[in-house]
């Protein structure tokens, strides 16, 4: 009889094997999933996935164009303007050529008077005349200001004065502010005088050299040095309140040699009593130069005129101090008047009647 195994049915292995893989195959995969699950949700030791990311030049940046909308009229095409031409400016007609003419200036002028500029800077001059004048010879009378008074306007009246009887004024520059420079004032002002005679009907005899303060001095200085510098020596010399140093000036105005003065020449030199200015002592040094001109001083001690400003007003008593005497110099250098001086003069000498 075969024997009989007891509790245990003997069964084929390769059989065991094939359903041990049927079951366990699904389950492993179930576990391996979950793992993988586990560890990617935050697992200290699992590595996060990666997420492809594409280079910015993979994106487009390009915007798309808005659809056209069907019941948009199409717009018309409008031509370029066409080019402006150049403006061109019409060409000039020939300016007919003019004779030269002397400048002239719109600047201060007494009233009744021409004025003519000539010169520039220091060395100009302006020349004050009738407008009738400029081509009928007459007396001439060169006025020389106080320093730095530049501006005509500061004898303006005096100056009006003399052209309204008959005389025309040369007036000199001769300096420009800051004016603290004394040594070339006479140079400029003969500069300034000869350009004014080129435009200027000088009658022989008929010149006179007046002058306040610095220009007082340098009045003296002229008539010592014109006929050096191939101008016309003046009749006459009015001088009033002359100076040479100022407190502000480190050098004084030089003086000339006064004694080439030429003979008969008159100078008359004025000095206040109480010009704290300059004093009297210019004054009386140009008259004991001026040895071989006719020359005099005379102090003035009028209240009213012996301050040395008093030359710039043009009050009654300003006029009857030093408007009348200038007045007479020019007179007597008129020809009938210069033939009875000389007469004069010739019957002292001789003691004739």
């Amino acid at each position: 009889m075969p024997e009989r195994r007891s509790g245990v049915r003997s069964r084929d292995p390769h059989a065991v094997r094939g359903l041990l893989i049927i079951v366990l195959l699904p389950v492993a995969i179930v576990f391996g999933m979950l793992a993988g699950a586990v560890s990617g949700s935050g697992g200290s030791g699992g590595r996060a996935p990666l997420i492809a990311v594409a280079p910015p030049s993979a994106v487009s940046t390009a915007v798309p164009a808005p659809p056209a909308l069907p019941d948009e009229p199409p717009q018309p095409r409008v031509p370029a303007p066409a080019p402006t031409p150049p403006v061109t400016a019409p060409e000039a007609a020939p300016v007919p050529r003019q004779p030269p003419q002397p400048p002239t200036s719109t600047a201060y002028a007494p009233p009744g008077t021409e004025r003519v500029d000539v010169g520039l800077g220091a060395q100009a001059a302006a020349i004050f005349r009738r407008p009738a004048a400029a081509a009928r010879r007459g007396p001439v009378v060169i006025f020389l200001h106080g320093w730095v008074a530049t501006d005509p306007r500061r004898y303006g009246p005096w100056i009006g004065h003399l052209v309204g009887r008959g005389a025309t004024v040369i007036y000199p520059v001769y300096q420009t502010r800051p004016a603290y420079e004394t040594i070339t004032p006479l140079a400029n002002a003969l500069t300034g005088v000869r350009a004014a005679l080129a435009q200027v009907q000088l009658a022989p005899g008929r010149l006179v050299v007046a002058g306040h303060s610095a220009g007082a001095a340098l009045s003296a200085d002229y008539a010592a040095v014109a006929a050096a510098n191939g101008l016309p020596a003046p009749a006459a010399v009015f001088s009033v309140y002359p100076g040479r140093k100022l407190s502000h000036l480190a050098v004084p105005i030089p003086s000339a040699d006064l004694s080439t003065i030429a003979p008969g020449t008159r100078v008359l030199a004025y000095a206040g009593e109480r010009d704290t200015a300059v004093g009297t002592g210019t004054a009386q040094r140009i008259v004991a130069a001026a040895a071989q001109a006719e020359a005099s001083l005379q102090i003035i001690r009028d209240d009213a005129v012996d301050d040395h400003s008093a030359p710039r007003r043009f009050d009654p008593a300003a006029q009857r101090t030093f408007w009348e005497p200038l007045d007479a110099l020019v007179a007597a250098t008129e020809p009938s008047a210069a033939g009875a001086r000389d007469t004069t003069a010739r019957s002292v000498a001789t003691g004739a009647p």
